[in-house]
């Protein structure tokens, strides 16, 4: 691979150049005129993201990009223009200009039409893009779909798409083909999230009423995006009713939410707030009968947005994100000892964003961000011991501390140039000042007040700097061929040591004929910074993020896919699908018997391990999205498979979220405008899991072996299997849901219900190792998740 990239890098530079040097002549050339515009809410004034534009008559179209703004290079003429999304009620536009033209487009949301709407095909579907593995799901589509606890959550609704895999029983992680966790890259109105979870990672941080729209890129990756291996994750908050005053709340049974939007001047500022909290250590509280024991859990979060349209050309935004959470317990053995702890750990964003349409045909973004995520962990313990026989009083206190986190400052400038039909130019520089805490812990020994011991390790901070530039061209070579290049360059800086990257990016389409193309992609990605996570699947706030370093290299992968769209009863159904193939370098795992308590207290990079990675496989996905009936059927054939010298041997082994079958079934339906119901229902591969296939004797080292899952019990040794040698149970998971809504004058009442792992299946989130009645060691699963009803009730106005 390291031979490929400079030729690759050549041809690539070369085909983007040339397409660039190649606009501004056939603007010149072409006597075309240019439409352009924003597309928005016609009841709310929300600026309608992906929305698509196609003039069937010279076969051209596009699509809005994040802030609603199109582009359109025409020839002048009396032209029918049909726009579409799969959240509104198509638009068919009829008009004729000489000259460049701004046409604001207004669609009407479908939400409580019961009728089947009619498809109509456009440029920039699935079939004439050259995005592939990617996806989009706007919010209002997500929220009829089955939710754990009635919390409707959109990650959760991405693990339900091919190639997205979840980890373990009802968390909200992530694993895209093959890749870990890290390798994600989570946006928030531009702005990075490096936790994206609450509870444990059982739900994620984003609030369903705070978000517009969702965006997932698996592969062929356009040049714009950098930083990260396996996906990216781009959610677009609600900028606030432009109209009017609205609100919303909804109490469930694990958390309430309130949200509150409205205009500050109508049609030219709004402002939206939107918080939700849990309630589980307030509805505990009362059955703690001890007043010296306190033990709870909660989390909230706050999201905020305003948004003002300075000049018909010009419109800033300012947002925030806040999320919390806290476990704690406090516990009085005795007049004379007590105890407390505390584990606590949140995000912070804030972004400020600038519009600028230069013209009808240039756009530009500038954007200025923070991001912090922390974690504290605390534990102080006082005891006080009285001497009779002298009269003293001796009080010794304990307390210790860790903290981690890390702390960016970033700033980007993006530009979108449209000179003609067959050309859409992106360009961009940023940079990003990263602040890395892999550690800080404190001890301190007391007694009367006076230090007796103490053990400080502070010196964790490390400070970097990284800057990407991109160009991308997505270039229409012929009527039925499309080609996306691009080249995303990168620098990091750490400690005197200084990482490049250049990085090619291509997509190609070929059209078939109208309801047929096929596409191919190729991507490479360096990413520079590490996450070292636990074994347990779950999202743990001891999982370190840590940065390359000169002895750590930045993590490298290579992607190439290549698949096929068809569309089916005239746009109603289209299936997909795609292959691809991958490979990971630089990966890093704790070496065997580290962990995050012993690599806390040494040097982290003395406790690891680098190898390498290859995932491939295929996925099918066959969707509707349109009608009373909608959903998909997602299925993944893969392989993903790791490699270290000093793990396993040296072997290959499987990837721990590795699964040769993943399947999911989704499907809603209007019964009528006021009621719905929707199923989910998964399948996969049990996961891998490192087992004991033998034992040896303490006393005189004698190797017993015994068949996989049972043992004699002895005080023996345990002899491992290779690394991930066994395999779990099979998963799967069928979730319904009913939604109830009624409309009154001013209220809107929604009224949810639904069940999560319905046929109460006991899925394994581990194996553990009991005696039983003879003595014998078995092997057992250990489940979390039974059958769990939801509910929740939704008011709005």
């Amino acid at each position: 691979m390291p031979q490929l990239v400079p030729r690759l890098t050549f041809l690539f530079t070369a085909a983007v150049y040339l397409s660039v040097l190649h606009s501004p002549f056939a603007v010149a050339q072409e006597n075309h005129v240019t439409v352009s515009g924003i597309v928005t809410d016609a009841e709310t004034g929300e600026l309608v993201v992906g929305a698509t534009l196609y003039l069937a008559a010279q076969d051209v179209g596009g699509t809005t990009n994040q802030y609603g703004f199109y582009s359109l290079t025409l020839q002048p003429d009396s032209v029918r223009m049909i726009v579409n999304h799969v959240a509104y009620v198509p638009q068919v536009l009829t008009y004729a200009s000489e000259e460049d033209l701004r046409l604001d487009i207004s669609l009407v949301p479908v939400t409580f039409a019961l009728d089947e709407i009619e498809v109509i095909a456009t440029v920039e579907s699935a079939l004439q893009t050259t995005q592939m593995s990617g996806i989009s799901l706007p919010v209002q589509n997500v929220e009829v779909l089955p939710a754990l606890l009635g919390e409707v959550d959109v990650l959760r609704i991405i693990q339900l798409l091919p190639g997205v895999q979840s980890g373990v029983e009802g968390s909200t992680g992530l694993y895209v083909r093959g890749g870990g966790p890290d390798q994600n890259l989570y946006l928030l109105d531009g702005t990075q999230i490096y936790n994206p979870s609450h509870l444990f990672g059982f739900l994620s941080t984003f609030n369903p009423d705070a978000i517009k729209d969702v965006r997932l890129l698996k592969g062929g990756f356009p040049a714009r995006y950098g930083g990260r291996l396996s996906s990216v994750i781009d959610l677009t908050m609600k900028e606030g009713n432009m109209k009017r005053f609205a609100g919303a709340g909804a109490i469930g049974l694990l958390a309430s939410r309130l949200t509150v939007e409205g205009c500050i001047v109508r049609d030219q500022a709004s402002f939206l707030v939107a918080g939700r909290r849990s309630y589980a250590d307030v509805l505990a509280r009362p059955f703690l009968s001890d007043e010296d024991e306190d033990f709870g859990y909660y989390f909230y979060d706050v999201n905020v947005k305003t948004n003002v349209i300075i000049t018909p050309r010009d419109r800033i935004y300012l947002s925030g994100y806040l999320g919390d959470d806290r476990l704690y317990q406090r516990y009085n053995y005795s007049e004379n000892e007590r105890d407390e702890a505390a584990l606590n750990w949140s995000n912070l964003t804030g972004t400020f964003r600038w519009n600028h349409i230069f013209g009808a045909r240039f756009f530009s973004n500038v954007l200025v961000g923070y991001t912090n995520y922390s974690l504290l962990a605390t534990n102080e313990n006082q005891y006080t011991s009285h001497y009779v026989s002298d009269g003293e009083v001796e009080t010794r206190q304990y307390s210790a501390s860790y903290e981690s986190g890390i702390r960016d400052l970033h700033a980007r400038a993006d530009a979108e140039f449209i000179p003609n039909a067959r050309h859409n130019l992106r360009f961009g520089l940023g940079g990003q000042l990263h602040s890395f805490l892999t550690g800080a812990y404190e001890e301190i020994h007391q007694v009367n007040d006076v230090l007796d011991y103490s053990l400080v390790t502070s010196d964790r901070r490390s400070r970097a700097g990284e800057f990407q530039a991109y160009i991308e061209d997505d270039w229409r070579l012929a009527p039925r061929v499309r080609l996306n290049t691009g080249i995303h360059t990168s620098s990091f800086l750490i400690d005197g040591k200084t990482y490049y990257s250049v990085e090619p990016r291509i997509g190609a389409l070929f059209r078939l004929d109208s309801r047929t193309s096929f596409k191919a992609s190729l991507a490479y990605m360096q990413q520079y910074i590490h996450l070292l996570a636990t074994t347990s699947g779950l999202s743990l706030p001891t999982d370190l993020w840590v940065p390359a370093t000169a002895r750590i290299k930045p993590q490298q992968s290579m992607q190439v896919a290549g698949g096929a769209v068809h569309s089916i009863s005239g746009g109603k159904f289209e299936i997909s699908i795609e292959g691809y193939y991958k490979q990971l370098q630089n990966l890093i795992e704790y070496e065997d018997g580290a962990d995050f308590f012993n690599a806390t207290l040494g040097t982290w990079e003395d406790r690891v391990e680098t190898g390498r990675g290859v995932a491939y496989g295929g996925e099918v996905f066959l969707q509707k999205q349109s009608g009373r009936t909608t959903g998909w059927i997602g299925y993944t054939l893969s392989s993903s498979r790791r490699k270290f010298d000093r793990i396993n041997d040296g072997a290959w082994f499987p990837y721990r979220y590795d699964r040769r079958h993943d399947a999911a079934l989704v499907i809603s339906h209007k019964l009528r405008p006021s009621f719905d119901i929707s199923a989910s229902w998964v399948y996969g591969t049990g996961q891998a899991v490192t087992l004991p296939v033998g034992h040896i004797h303490a006393e005189d080292q004698t190797f017993v072996a015994f068949p996989w899952g049972r043992a004699s019990w002895l005080q023996l040794y345990s002899v491992q299997s290779s690394r991930n040698g066994a395999r779990m149970p099979s998963y799967h998971r069928l979730d319904l849901s009913i939604r109830i809504k009624r409309t009154g004058r001013r209220l809107k009442r929604t009224l949810s219900i639904g069940t999560y792992n319905t046929y109460n299946r006991r899925n394994a989130l581990s194996i553990y190792a009991q005696r039983d009645p003879t003595g014998d060691l078995i092997f057992k699963k250990f489940s979390l998740l039974p059958i769990i009803p939801a509910i929740s009730y939704q008011l709005s106005y």
